[in-house]
């Protein structure tokens, strides 16, 4: 898989996770403190993200970060 792949499976899995709760882009943001154009970038896999930003996306969407990789497998 490549990078480019890979960034735009993780920034799908984070919009994927974010509806299922139920929440816009602005919910998330609000409560994780960041601009709506960052997260908008990082779902459609427009924008890298450090372990940190993860963490608090994570944290905002109360999941464990591990289940915001269920789309990798090495094979």
């Amino acid at each position: 898989m490549t990078d480019e792949r890979f960034i735009k499976l993780l920034g799908k899995s984070i919009a994927d996770n974010r509806k299922q709760r139920n929440l816009s882009q602005l919910d998330l943001c609000s409560e994780i403190g960041m601009e709506k154009t960052n997260l908008s970038a990082i779902e459609n896999g427009r924008k890298n993200i450090s372990s940190t930003t993860l963490r608090r996306i994570a944290d905002g969407l109360k999941c464990d970060i591990g289940d915001l990789f269920k789309f990798y497998s090495k094979d």
